[in-house]
């Protein structure tokens, strides 16, 4: 993280408290970095290169697999958002998970230099981006995997007693703790909860949204995963436990 702590990505702050402190505290489990990604129109070099690509196609081209690989980690999802139920700052475009071994392994992705020649794709494309720490809850899961016609669902809240979206159609995957947010804009969360939802019941999902008060900041975001390991990486965690 040194180089992005020297020269700050545009996309997001970082939290080099909660960064410092994972000197000090224990980092002996799995962490799924949750990505919310928010893209340009066009990609912005920082470098002044002319561009005509897309923010996507330029994240496209960061695409880590190798860097993530190097360190033990991988990618569990890349779903681009179909509909955004709740909050409208910013409108997500893609969200992702990775699994990393542990903390400190992200720390030594980013220090790597086939990261940081990647990197300048990323930080192009990107307008804006949450990044957080997260740990699934192991009595919250059911590691079902999508059935044709279904999508997922994430629910983002501030407040771990917040209810949640039910209705008949939805599937419970599971529940992460939000240990805190890597990079971001300043905002915390509780929890990420994960459904199933048949795309016949969005607009089911969508009615249910609109008879709840929800805090300020939260997010309920429907997608389409085009990677999707969720379910298998999740019966892991339920194997192990």
């Amino acid at each position: 993280m040194t180089d992005l702590a020297t020269q700050p990505p545009r996309y997001g702050t970082l939290n080099l408290d909660y960064i410092a402190s994972w000197d000090t505290i224990p980092d002996d489990e799995p962490m799924w970095a949750l990505n919310l990604m928010h893209y340009r129109a066009v990609a912005d070099y920082r470098d002044g290169r002319e561009s005509t690509i897309t923010g996507q196609e330029a994240d496209d081209r960061y695409a880590p697999f190798e860097p993530l690989a190097a360190v033990g980690a991988r990618i569990v999802l890349v779903a681009p958002v179909v509909e955004q139920l709740i909050g409208d700052v910013p409108v997500w475009d893609r969200i992702a998970i990775v699994r990393y071994p542990s903390r400190r392994a992200m720390l030594e992705m980013e220090s790597s230099p086939a990261f940081r020649e990647l990197h300048v794709h990323k930080e192009a494309g990107m307008a804006s981006t949450i990044v957080a720490a997260t740990y699934p809850r192991v009595e919250t899961i059911y590691p079902v995997r999508l059935a044709d016609e279904e999508l997922l669902l994430l629910q983002l809240v501030a407040d771990d007693a917040a209810p949640g979206i039910a209705t008949p159609g939805c599937r419970p995957l599971a529940t992460f703790r939000v240990d805190a947010v890597i990079i971001g804009d300043g905002r915390t969360w509780a929890a990420a909860r994960w459904h199933a939802i048949p795309a016949a019941d969005v607009g089911a999902v969508r009615d249910a949204i609109a008879t709840q008060d929800w805090d300020d900041g939260c997010y309920a975001v429907v997608m389409q995963p085009f990677i999707n390991e969720l379910a298998a990486a999740l019966a892991e965690v339920s194997s192990s436990s």
